[in-house]
């Protein structure tokens, strides 16, 4: 859904076949009245206000906005919503987009508690909180289950940092139901990440994936192995059967083909984990970002040399290499005009300030000067092979001496030049960006990466067939014809990598394509 200050910006005349005929004043503004516009309302749906304005006839998303005049319709249904989370803390996030949603509705969110102290509903109030408009309830579960309560109707939406797996989505397809991997049921709601915490006055200062995983399975017990002091490890893992479990499990044991000792001290909470890490000095757990308290976060030590810091530009970039995702999935077709809002509006600009206030990382994009990247310079001399190659990184480092990078990387679904669901959401807010003030005036660069398995010259064609498709995608979103004259592609194919090509997850990070402006 575009977001009012994009409407303002991007409006055109449109030849719309009006929906219903008012021809009477209203005025249209933002929830905090920052922005208002007075006109006469030619036609509204379940989406969108046209209004004839001064500006000439606008469109105006009717979730973003606050309609005032007589012509104004009735306000949309009641938000009615069951919401499976897989965490504690990712209802935490829920309520914090609830409450935002609620303020664009002239609403108030009242949280009410669950037996543990999260929160079991959040209820939509009248200004007076006296009349109920609306009511989110709100369940903790694994993953496997949400999307099972999901697919059976049970909850409306699943929020989740572990994708669909595939054996559910496959079933659901077999039985004539939807695909919960497609851009209409997946959305990308926040970036998260896994790191591993310690007490901050423990002298190592990083550690390896590896590492981490021979700890867990008691293999290395003292710190004096990793450097530190000579003092025993205590790992703390996160609760069974969590979806942070299951991510570590993921990202961390499986790829190393390490198993846990059936002794291994597992945490309740992660922030009981937390907490036993901040008064042990020599205590060690896994957590999610959002999820830490003030210990302290050690970076990655990838086993190609760089070390990986769980920053917000890397987690934007998704090159961080235990960055996950926050997922909200959907499946039915028949969502109420309150629910298909609220929806729109968990990933609208708005709603990035509520998500970096919840802990999580937000997906607004900003800008890093290629001076502020020298782990991947780094990676980019290290991976040079021969004369040749080392002369290409040369040349790339030339080439954008003075550009500096936006944070929004596109991926693609294995093996294709088709871009992922989060890539094709991320296409509106690359061109948003691209036509703002900040970059309005400079030249965009359109830049494809691979990894290093096979020849160079096929990983260039690939790389450049990508870079080309999402120029093409930019350009075509509303808004990108404006770009296409300041639009260069080029592709580096396997130089300037910002994963190990070693590992099957680093050789993913590298099939990428990077948007850098000069």
């Amino acid at each position: 859904m575009k977001r009012l200050q994009k409407r303002l910006t991007l409006a055109s005349c449109l030849a719309a076949v009006p929906f219903a005929l008012f021809a009477d004043q209203v005025t249209i503004s933002s929830p905090d009245k920052s922005i208002t516009i007075t006109g006469e309302l030619l036609s509204v749906d379940d989406d969108v206000y046209v209004l004839d304005t001064e500006l000439g006839e606008l469109r105006l998303s009717r979730s973003a906005t606050i309609c005032e005049g007589e012509a104004c319709p009735a306000a949309p249904a009641n938000l009615e919503m069951a919401v499976s989370v897989t965490e504690a803390d990712t209802t935490e996030l829920l309520q914090a987009l609830v409450n935002g949603f609620a303020s664009t509705q002239n609403l108030l969110g009242l949280s009410f508690p669950n037996a543990g102290g999260g929160v079991a509903r959040v209820e939509l109030r009248d200004s007076t909180m006296t009349t109920t408009e609306g009511n989110v309830d709100i369940t903790i579960q694994p993953a496997v289950a949400g999307f099972e309560q999901l697919v059976a109707g049970r909850v409306d939406l699943n929020m989740s940092t572990t994708p669909v797996p595939a054996s559910i989505a496959d079933q659901v397809v077999a039985a004539g139901q939807v695909d919960l991997r497609d851009e209409r049921r997946e959305r990308v709601v926040a970036l998260d990440a896994l790191v591993p915490i310690v007490h901050p006055s423990n002298s190592v200062r990083s550690v390896s994936l590896e590492e981490l995983a021979q700890i867990a399975a008691g293999r290395i017990r003292n710190w004096s192995e990793l450097g530190g002091e000579n003092a025993p490890i205590r790992m703390l893992l996160p609760a069974e059967g969590s979806s942070l479990d299951e991510a570590f499990a993921e990202l961390v044991l499986e790829p190393n083909r390490v198993r846990l000792r059936r002794s291994a001290e597992r945490a309740t909470s992660e922030s009981q984990a937390a907490s036993e890490v901040v008064s042990d000095v020599n205590a060690i757990t896994i957590t999610s970002l959002s999820g830490n308290d003030t210990a302290e976060v050690l970076p990655i030590r990838q086993s190609c040399g760089p070390l990986a810091y769980a920053s917000d530009f890397a987690i934007k970039a998704e090159e961080y290499p235990l960055s996950q995702r926050v997922y909200a999935y959907t499946a039915s077709d028949n969502q109420t005009a309150a629910q298909s809002n609220f929806l729109d509006y968990v990933t609208s600009p708005d709603a990035q300030t509520l998500i970096q206030g919840a802990g999580y990382v937000d997906q607004t994009i900003v800008t890093q000067p290629i001076s502020l990247q020298g782990t991947r310079m780094t990676s980019a001399i290290l991976s040079a092979s021969t004369g040749a190659t080392l002369g290409l990184v040369q040349n790339f480092a030339q080439d954008l001496a003075t550009a500096d990078r936006l944070s929004t990387t596109f991926r693609f679904t294995s093996g294709s030049s088709r871009l992922d669901t989060k890539s094709q959401d991320d296409v509106e807010r690359m061109v948003a960006f691209l036509n703002s003030d900040e970059a309005r005036n400079r030249d965009i660069l359109v830049i494809g990466f691979t990894d290093d398995v096979g020849r160079f010259d096929l990983n260039e064609r690939l790389a450049l067939l990508r870079a080309t498709s999402v120029r093409d995608a930019l350009v075509a979103e509303l808004g990108g014809d404006a770009l296409a004259g300041r639009i260069a592609v080029s592709t580096y194919g396997p130089l300037a990598p910002v994963g190990c090509n070693t590992t099957a997850d680093g050789r993913e990070s590298n099939r990428r394509v990077e948007i850098w402006l000069r």
